[in-house]
């Protein structure tokens, strides 16, 4: 550490970890960190901070078995959610709990801390349900639920906060705490008999509100976050521990033989609580003094904070075995590697297509010359020049996506300059999980309309389009079909640049034959 922790604290905080002969290993000291989107991993001793992984987003809780060497983790899984009534709190029952590979079904609504308890089932705050779930990954189905009070709901709309918004858990002696944040209405603290889960006692915390983790020490005291405050307080006398200085968000709380870790956050409103800076206190046991501070940037809000490779006393105390493959993760690593190899497929997607230029979007290479365009990436392609022949074709294959949300493909004349604009469209529109229909859409003065309904009849939802174009008009098939024709007037194709439009599908080079013949056009 720096030499702020000794000129502070008379000595370093940090202990080093014991090795497995008893002697002492120069090693770092570890800990690990959840936000919204990201597990990261602190090296304490060099100051590292490597970002972990983040596919599996609204990550809270970290806990892990005895003896384990996978990390099992909360995760609420509904960042599109408000929160802000039953309704949203209803659909956020999609939270799951992971164990390596294992992932439940999904169970809990906005679940926070979590905790690998000693008869080896998992206790979870079930917050959006104001309850404490607790289960075992090898009985599929069985969770034992208890509460603190009647509330089955954490709130029923924004203003009416019945519920106890239970988010940290804690085991100790055969007991189970259970820190109850209640909004404005004062924090209380559950104590359970474990595992028998029969509750002993709740505690009222007398002008405190908004508390986050708990830890008994083994001279009883009661150590908490009081986040609204930036700060630490011990809840049997109710007195302050230590206070950050600043504006910010106390979460997270480690505890180790000589020193204790909390979570710091910068404070925001609930959209940007993804990306705000945020850092870890480290403040010596013996003073409860701020002996180093660890910026970790722009992570988002921490949500939890545990030590891996030392007794961490705030979580059950058993260092993580799975250390050494969990050192060697690197999200960094995987993203270089994933975008040298989409560079690569984008190269070879470009074989594939001949005469094509992408105009707008980002399509997403795939193998053999797929392009996929998300729900939120638009995506237009387009031959580079103006049709200048008497006639023409154009083939290629799509798919829809039959999930919910926008999914559409089509063939367009563009005479836009780099945007979404100024085109003719013929458009494959997903009506239902089983079927699409075709619709010719105009951009022009900067309006998009639709023109009469056309009767395509159905079309599939993936399947080999073909456009074929000469000085009378145009005709569009699928799958050797005709679907439509249309005159000049209704579809100008040599008033611009052919191309294809879509989102939230996939398109690929049409079949060898249709291939050789685009190419055959582009040659003459």
């Amino acid at each position: 550490m720096n030499g702020a922790v000794n000129e502070i604290s008379g000595r370093s905080p940090v202990r080093q970890p014991a090795s497995e002969e008893g002697t002492r290993d120069p090693g770092p000291i570890l800990a690990i960190v959840s936000t919204i989107h990201f597990l990261l991993l602190i090296d304490l001793t060099s100051r590292r901070v490597v970002p972990l992984e983040s596919h599996r987003p609204g990550y809270y809780g970290i806990s892990w078995h005895p003896q384990g060497k996978d990390l099992v983790l909360s995760h609420d899984r509904a960042e599109h959610v408000t929160f802000a009534d039953i309704g949203s709190y209803a659909a956020s029952e999609v939270g799951v709990v992971s164990c390596g590979q294992r992932t439940t079904p999904g169970f809990l609504s906005a679940p926070h801390q979590i905790l690998c308890a000693s008869d080896g089932r998992i206790v979870c705050t079930n917050t959006g349900r104001n309850a404490v779930a607790v289960f075992d990954f090898d009985r599929p189905g069985q969770v034992q639920e208890v509460r603190l009070s009647d509330a089955r709901w954490d709130r029923f709309n924004a203003d009416g906060a019945e519920g106890d918004h239970l988010n940290s858990v804690f085991e100790k002696n055969g007991r189970l705490y259970v820190m109850a944040h209640r909004f404005t209405n004062g924090s209380k603290l559950g104590v359970f008999a474990y595992p028998g889960l029969e509750l002993v006692e709740v505690r009222a915390i007398e002008g405190r509100t908004g508390l986050h983790n708990i830890w008994i020490g083994d001279e009883g005291e009661a150590i908490s976050c009081h986040s609204e405050a930036g700060a630490v307080i011990e809840l049997e006398t109710n007195r302050l521990l230590w206070e950050s200085g600043g504006p910010v968000y106390t979460r997270g709380l480690a505890v180790s033989r000589d020193f204790v870790l909390v979570g710091e956050s910068e404070r925001a409103l609930r959209g940007q609580r993804g990306n705000c800076q945020c850092g870890l206190w480290m403040l010596d046991r013996r003073t409860w003094q701020a002996v180093d501070y660890f910026p970790l940037g722009p992570y988002g809000q921490v949500h939890e904070v545990r030590l891996l490779n030392v007794e961490d006393l705030a979580h059950h105390g058993h260092p993580f075995a799975g250390l050494s493959e969990l050192r060697a993760c690197d999200l960094r690593s995987v993203v270089a590697v994933e975008k040298m190899k989409a560079s690569g497929r984008a190269r070879d997607s470009r074989v594939l297509w001949p005469g094509f230029e992408t105009r707008y979007g980002t399509p997403v290479a795939g193998a053999n010359g797929a392009r996929t365009a998300g729900q939120r990436n638009l995506c237009l392609i387009s031959r580079l020049g103006a049709e200048d022949k008497p006639e023409t074709q154009l083939g290629f294959r799509y798919e829809l996506a039959k999930s919910h949300g926008e999914s559409h493909v089509a063939v367009v004349v563009y005479r836009g300059n780099g945007s979404d604009t100024d085109m003719h469209a013929l458009l494959i529109n997903v009506v239902d999980q089983h079927r699409a229909v075709l619709q010719l859409w105009v951009h022009a003065d900067g309006e998009w309309s639709i023109k009469p309904a056309l009767d395509s009849g159905d079309v599939p939802l993936s399947g080999e389009v073909r456009l074929r174009a000469d000085a009378e008009g145009a005709e569009l098939s699928v799958d050797g079909r005709r679907v439509a024709t249309f005159s000049v007037a209704q579809f100008p194709w040599r008033q611009g640049r052919l191309g294809i439009r879509w989102l939230g599908a996939t398109i690929r080079p049409a079949s060898a034959q249709a291939t050789r013949s685009l190419h055959s056009v582009h040659r003459a």
